[in-house]
């Protein structure tokens, strides 16, 4: 093989990890988190929550706003408990105050939670 064709091969390789892990943060950071999704809903506890303030990060992803969720949880049996979750959501379907949303959290750390 020539040598000009494996540098190319490694630097494409490179370039596509790098990618990756760049997908995989953005995701995160922005409340896509596939890992968190999976886990919360097959281990987490569904209820509803109320938005008690919906605050604009300034951030965008494809003209959609990444926003800041002010909760009230509301988990059927138990107290109602707080909790903030900041998300991507679409720019026509922007969660508002006295809106409810569907929630998943971890019962042993209710601040691991996710609007789905």
């Amino acid at each position: 093989m020539n040598t000009k064709y494996i540098i190319s091969l490694i630097i494409l390789l490179i370039a596509a990890t790098a990618c990756n892990i760049v997908e995989k943060e953005v995701n995160k950071l922005t409340g896509n988190d596939e890992e968190k999704i999976k886990r919360l809903k097959k281990e987490g506890v569904k209820c509803e929550a109320l938005v008690e303030s919906v605050e604009d990060m300034n951030i965008t992803v494809n003209k959609d706003p990444m926003v800041r969720l002010s909760l009230e949880v509301m988990p059927p049996g138990e107290p109602s408990f707080g909790a903030q979750v900041e998300k991507l959501v679409s720019r026509v379907n922007v969660p508002r105050k006295g809106d409810y949303v569907t929630v998943y959290f971890n019962p042993k750390d209710k601040s691991d939670i996710i609007v789905e």
